[in-house]
């Protein structure tokens, strides 16, 4: 994998569908791995938010990257996320496995340590010292705020230039400045993936690639924006980011008003859309039936079905 091999891709930090009973839904991660493939957005399994990595062991988490690697059949990239591991050992030893799997690149979050602490800049840069020189694999590194911290730019400089095998990092923070700056210091070097919602302005400074979980529900919506802005057409990805930003703030309204997780509301949409998404896993619950009206309502509102050819 050659450092330009995510450069303009849309990626979905894909969920994990669960039966009733709580084991890892394989028919129904199948068919949901395949319509995104369709629409030529890639999967990226077991993310410890979206894909409820956190609450899954490694033996269901390496199964389900076997399965997504199958049901993809080389057509796009599979990366793996891992469940945030603290250690370099750790992420060592995933890293190993998920490429015995055959994915084509693992993403390795920085060292997360729990209660509310975070690695200083000197323990980070040992961090990545350790891992990717243990690993000839490629890798993609998270920049994501919601891990509780900010990995800083200056730390991550030096993984990204001295590695050729970091193909990618991942920036995702709620200051839009921020986010510019870390895209025009690194693009030159490295592919950068943004959040779908603030492609329109990232790509203004170099962003080519974006990985969001909005794909679970509206891959064809979101990977025509991306195509779009890479065309060039900004009448109609202008169309398109408004419905998106319509669907993300109605979305996010619902999990705000009735305390439900992203992804659960993600596996109701896909219900009442009539796809396969799957059960929560525990402890999570499912979602209060107003909460589900309220969703209904929202894909009617925006046009979804319609939208995802799915009348």
């Amino acid at each position: 994998m050659s450092r330009q091999v995510l450069a303009a891709g849309s990626y979905a930090m894909g969920l994990t569908p669960f039966t009733a009973g709580g084991e890892v839904d394989e028919s129904a991660l199948r068919e949901h791995v395949q319509w995104l493939a369709q629409e030529n957005v890639g999967f990226w399994p077991g993310s410890p938010a979206t894909g409820e990595g956190a609450l899954m062991t490694d033996a269901e988490l390496l199964r389900v990257l076997e399965i997504v690697v199958d049901a993809t059949n080389g057509r796009l990239p599979v990366v793996a996320g891992s469940r945030e591991f603290p250690t370099a050992a750790e992420n060592i030893r995933f890293a190993r496995e998920a490429a015995a799997r055959g994915v084509d690149a693992v993403q390795v979050y920085p060292p997360t340590l729990g209660h509310s602490l975070a690695p200083t800049e000197s323990m980070a840069e040992r961090f990545y010292d350790e891992v990717l020189s243990a690993l000839e694999m490629p890798v993609v590194l998270s920049c994501n705020f919601t891990t509780g911290f900010e990995i800083t730019a200056t730390v991550l400089e030096r993984p990204i230039l001295d590695h050729d095998h970091v193909v990618g990092v991942f920036k995702h923070h709620p200051d839009q400045h921020n986010v510019s700056a870390f895209v025009a210091r690194f693009s030159a070097h490295t592919t950068v993936l943004t959040m779908a919602q603030r492609l329109m302005f990232s790509h203004a400074v170099g962003a080519t690639a974006e990985l969001d979980n909005l794909q679970n529900i509206a891959p064809r919506l979101c990977r025509g924006l991306h195509d779009d802005i890479h065309e060039g057409d900004i009448p109609a990805a202008n169309s398109k980011y408004r419905t998106i930003t319509r669907l993300w703030a109605g979305v996010s309204a619902v999990t705000a008003r009735y305390a439900v997780p992203r992804v659960v509301a993600y596996k109701s949409v896909l219900s009442l859309l009539g796809l396969p998404g799957g059960h929560a896993r525990s402890p999570y619950l499912e979602p209060p039936p107003d909460a589900v009206r309220a969703l209904a309502q929202l894909i009617d509102d925006v046009g979804l079905r319609e939208l995802e050819g799915l009348k």
